[in-house]
């Protein structure tokens, strides 16, 4: 990656055959995401105190919540690596598909069914049983019966405990199978019973039909009463019994902690609906074994707009956000934690190449220049994650190639790119949630850098608004716009603008000022969000430097322009 050319140039230029340190071709301090970067995040792991906090079981920290980008794959890996107690479920590898593809299941659920009970099911199933199948080693059949027989002949007189061993009996021939088979089993269990429900009556040949959207009110409310008696039958006391086990008889020891660790789950394990409903009964039950189990804890790794959809969109009469607080643990960087990050990467990867020699930040980049430093300068163009920052320093050695160290021209060149892949990246960050970002981000284009909200005319926001009222996507600010062409609308432009600058600032793109006295306000530090509102009350808007290329800001700067 760097390495060490002692040549006869050097030489015949007076160096004495001192060694010249050369930027190698292709060089990179990291890869975008942590699952490609496990070599170097090995060696050069950041705790911002993130993973103290997931790792005590005395916290009832266990998601890990951040933006794209801030390191909660990270922070699981580096988990699993120093835990040896622990254990990986991947969404893809489950069986969710099948349950999603059930026609039984879809009906009812389009009927109005309320299945979280079943979901929460389902996870608490997987939840104890990879528990129980890492803690006593079982692999076959065999193991299984021992282990029961053990566990068995200990609660002979306790009628609880023995309900719950006979839970474990009954699902004995999958229980020790792969994940997959024992979420296909119970699924067609909970099928069966949904099924039995509706025989006899004229809505069973509705079902086999899958019209659960087209049943008549009376129809759909005899559905619903159906289908509600067989849910609150579920047998997740067993369950909660077993866990009361497992509490007393096997993780009792305070130094032998386990974990289960789950990420990946934003990506396409089911669909997006689907996936919400899942994700948040999967949030119930991470409460649920923190309250059970002391020694065993459930951490999660979650998207923080992921986590917004799925309580927008499954919030219900009992819902209470706050009280999920205590569970966060959030990911936030610092300006230390950051250049700690790209010193030791830099120096490990040299020290890789020549062992006897370490190389710091102040070797590979350039003096500090009108009172700022290479990595201050780089820094204030990132969201403050350690993606953004290995991405510019990698862009600068790219441009650094051949040459002994980076310049501030290579810095500035080097920017041009990494501004639009961070435009870029943005887009796609918040596609899912907030697909208006790609073409509110053109309201941006060419603005100074920083501007009044006055200053937006109506002639600059209307081609904006007509792009987003034609989109085939869907958000809150595409439904305004579209609104606001409807006849006798009261939808007016500044609303149009205000929910604009709202998603904007949402994202990182903007800071935002209430007053010319106070401070810029930025989501990735200050307030993740603001109202419709607040961004009535935005005197000031600053762009986001990472942006300013991409968008080619006009700044005040001519060493920025360049």
């Amino acid at each position: 990656v760097v390495y060490r050319q002692v040549t006869a140039r050097a030489r015949w230029k007076g160096g004495g055959g001192m060694d010249e340190t050369v930027i190698w071709r292709n060089i990179s301090i990291g890869a975008p995401d942590a699952e490609a970067d496990t070599d170097l995040l090995d060696a050069c792991f950041v705790d911002t105190g993130t993973l103290e906090s997931i790792q005590s079981t005395e916290s009832h920290a266990s998601i890990v919540l951040g933006r794209t980008g801030q390191g909660k794959s990270a922070v699981l890996l580096r988990l699993m690596a120093v835990e040896k107690n622990s254990v990986q479920i991947r969404p893809l590898e489950l069986a969710f598909r099948f349950v999603e593809n059930s026609t039984v299941i879809r009906f009812f659920e389009d009927a109005g069914v309320n299945l979280n009970l079943f979901y929460r099911l389902l996870w608490r199933h997987v939840l104890v049983t990879e528990l129980i199948r890492k803690k006593f080693v079982i692999r076959d059949q065999n193991a299984l019966d021992r282990w029961l027989t053990a566990i068995s002949s200990k609660f002979k007189r306790d009628t609880a405990k023995s309900a719950a061993i006979e839970y474990l009996r009954r699902w004995g021939q999958s229980f020790w199978q792969e994940t997959e088979v024992r979420l296909v089993e119970i699924t067609e269990k909970i099928e069966s019973e949904l099924t039995a429900s509706l025989e006899g009556s004229a809505l069973a040949a509705k079902m086999r039909g899958a019209a659960g959207e087209k049943l008549s009110e009376t129809e759909r409310a005899e559905v619903v009463s159906r289908g509600a008696s067989v849910v609150n039958k579920i047998q997740i006391a067993d369950l909660n019994r077993v866990m009361q086990i497992l509490a007393e008889e096997a993780f009792k020891d305070e130094q032998n902690k386990h974990f289960i660790v789950i990420d990946s789950l934003d990506e396409d394990w089911v669909s997006s609906a689907a996936k919400l409903r899942l994700i948040r009964a999967l949030i119930e039950e991470v409460r649920t074994f923190r309250s059970e189990l002391r020694n065993a804890k459930v951490v999660v790794a979650l998207r923080q707009d992921l986590i917004e959809r799925v309580f927008h969109e499954t919030r219900d009469g009992g819902f209470q956000e706050e009280k999920y607080e205590s569970y966060y643990a959030r990911l936030k960087w610092d300006r230390d934690d950051l250049e700690s990050v790209v010193r030791m990467r830099i120096n490990e990867i040299f020290r890789r190449k020549y062992t006897s020699k370490k190389l710091s930040i102040e070797d590979i980049f350039p003096r500090a220049r009108g009172g700022d430093s290479p990595i201050d300068y780089m820094l204030e163009r990132t969201l403050h994650r350690p993606r953004d920052i290995i991405a510019f320093t990698n862009e600068c050695l790219r441009i650094a190639e051949k040459r002994p160290r980076i310049s501030w021209a290579a810095i500035v060149d080097a920017e041009a790119t990494y501004s639009r892949k961070r435009r870029n990246a943005l887009v796609d960050e918040w596609l899912s949630s907030l697909p208006s970002i790609n073409i509110s981000l053109e309201l941006l284009q060419g603005v100074n850098e920083t501007f009044t909200r006055s200053s937006i005319t109506d002639e600059r926001l209307e081609p904006v608004v007509t792009q987003l009222a034609t989109s085939d996507k869907e958000d809150e600010t595409i439904r305004l716009c579209r609104k606001a062409f409807e006849p006798k609308s009261s939808v007016t432009m500044a609303q149009l603008l205000s929910s604009i600058i709202r998603s904007l600032y949402h994202v990182g793109a903007i800071g935002i000022k209430y007053s010319p006295e106070s401070p810029f306000l930025w989501s990735f530090r200050d307030d993740p969000d603001i109202s419709m509102g607040d961004a009535k009350r935005v005197v000031s808007v600053k762009v986001h430097k990472m942006l300013w290329k991409a968008l080619d800001i006009r700044t005040g700067s001519a060493f920025q322009r360049r």
